[in-house]
């Protein structure tokens, strides 16, 4: 038992070395998946309870006031990467031999960008945040936690490496942290600016210890990387201007039903949408271990690039369609126990933004192969189609429908971009999927709906379980998902 544990251990939290991407088989990319969803799982259920303590302390209109600031802050956290972090990874995986040379120029760009980006956004915060409550206190408490954008970034090198249980480690702790500071604040009943200062603090010791772990176990090229900005910057800029469309459509919702619709609204909306926010990490957890053996196999084996395309999409299919299906006979059960009655208009918006995480999911595929594929102006564009499409129909919706109009916009908005940058790279890699596996795990969605609303009387946890246990069987009856196939990517070694 011993030497399992301390086998777990090494594989879970051993640094790797560069150019472990390149020589990854089945097997690794398979565990590195496995390891990701483990971790995702667990502070996606830590992120619920914390999401739930945090709207039932705050109330619909505190908590309004929590998700409006947050997601206005968040507009300008994206400004410290710019599409910087996904080029140096792609970068580092690609040519692993410059490896610390491209983490020194990740470094120190995201480090100047960080420290610019947090003045301009204190500055700003009481010329475009109204004074009411505590607005303006909540944003400039949090415009500190944008400095420590740079230092979560060293972690990268380990996802290059596909070696995740390192990098994840600090997800899972800085998630466990949180959840112990929402628990003392809900206790005391603590106000919405004391829930920033705790975030603004667990934020910064976390980056304390990122920084402490890729010192001792990667080496940073520090004065090398400076000669590196200029062609990290030229594969960078049009994925950050992506990065900033994208973000926009995914946090300005929440702003405009701030300034326009109310608190009320910005809760209700941010109930349901705290609910998606953490479910984002099950396909990016997917996508963050294919990604570097994508761009370190793309030049020298595309025949295998499409196969592991092909099997993205496949997955994809199959996390986020039950995922749907669940929500739809279930949401109502799912925002009572999270949330109370007084978030009860945030069920069926929640319906709708599950919609939306479906076009996600596939999304991600797509916006991952924009750089592999050398498609990042494509994305660029095809983000800022997106980012108008939204801030309009956002504009359009909110003063009539309020939460659910918003909900609406982001449905059309990624269905739209989803659709344009993954026809895009299907036609560049010339890959006509096949869907018959996606087809089956749709049906399996489908009918586990109809189960799961049979067992609704049971009660959520009861119904919940009925409805997985009977889509996982479907997926095995129908074979959508194939023992023999599972052991065979098991079995492949690079």
């Amino acid at each position: 038992m011993s030497t399992k544990v301390m086998s777990l251990r090494r594989r879970l939290f051993h640094g790797g070395a560069a150019g472990d991407a390149g020589l990854a088989g089945g097997r690794h990319i398979a565990s590195n998946v496995a390891i990701q969803l483990t971790a995702r799982l667990i502070t996606m259920a830590i992120g619920v309870v914390t999401v739930s303590l945090t709207a039932r302390t705050l109330s619909p209109d505190g908590y309004g006031v929590w998700s409006g600031v947050s997601s206005y802050v968040g507009l300008f956290g994206v400004l410290t990467d710019l599409g910087f972090t996904t080029a140096a990874m792609q970068r580092m995986a690609a040519h692993p031999e410059r490896e610390a040379e491209w983490l020194g120029a990740l470094a120190g760009a995201r480090a100047a960008m960080s420290l610019v980006v947090m003045v301009v956004c204190a500055a700003s915060v009481p010329i475009l945040l109204s004074s009411t409550g505590d607005r303006q206190t909540v944003g400039l408490i949090l415009t500190t936690t944008i400095f420590w954008g740079g230092a979560s970034a060293l972690t990268t090198v380990f996802q290059s490496r596909l070696r995740a249980g390192m990098m994840l480690t600090f997800t899972v702790l800085q998630a466990v942290l949180w959840l112990g500071a929402v628990i003392v604040l809900a206790s005391s009943k603590a106000s919405v600016a004391a829930f920033a200062i705790a975030n603004a603090t667990v934020i910064g010791l976390m980056a304390l210890l990122q920084i402490q772990a890729t010192r001792k176990l990667a080496h940073v090229a520090w004065r090398a990387g400076l000669s590196l900005w200029r062609p990290l910057a030229r594969v960078a800029i049009p994925l950050g201007i992506a990065n900033v469309f994208i973000i926009v459509y995914y946090q300005v919702d929440s702003v405009l039903l701030l300034q326009i619709a109310g608190e009320r609204e910005a809760g209700i909306y941010g109930a349901a949408y705290g609910f998606l926010g953490p479910l984002i990490f099950l396909p990016a957890a997917v996508m963050s271990s294919f990604f570097p053996v994508l761009s370190a196999v793309q030049r020298s084996d595309p025949a295998r690039v499409r196969r592991l395309v092909q099997i993205c999409l496949d997955t994809m299919g199959v996390i986020g369609f039950p995922i749907l299906a669940g929500t739809i006979a279930l949401s109502s059960q799912i925002i009572h126990l999270l949330y109370g009655t007084k978030f009860a208009g945030s069920s069926s918006v929640l319906e709708i933004l599950m919609i939306a995480f479906v076009s996600i999911c596939f999304g991600m595929v797509a916006g991952l192969l924009a750089p592999v594929l050398n498609l990042q102006w494509r994305l660029a564009v095809y983000s800022g189609i997106g980012a108008a499409a939204n801030v309009v129909l956002n504009l359009l919706l909110i003063p009539s429908f309020g939460a659910h109009g918003s909900a609406w916009a982001t449905v059309v908005t990624e269905i739209l971009t989803m659709v344009l940058m993954l026809s895009t790279c299907l036609y560049k890699l010339k890959l006509r999927p096949s869907a018959w596996k996606l087809l089956g795990a749709l049906s399996m969605a489908v009918a586990m709906t109809g189960v799961m609303v049979l067992a609704r009387p049971l009660g959520l946890v009861p119904a919940g379980v009925i409805g997985v246990l009977f889509y996982a069987a479907g997926l095995l009856v129908t074979r959508t998902v194939d023992i023999r196939e599972l052991r065979a990517l098991r079995a492949q070694r690079g």
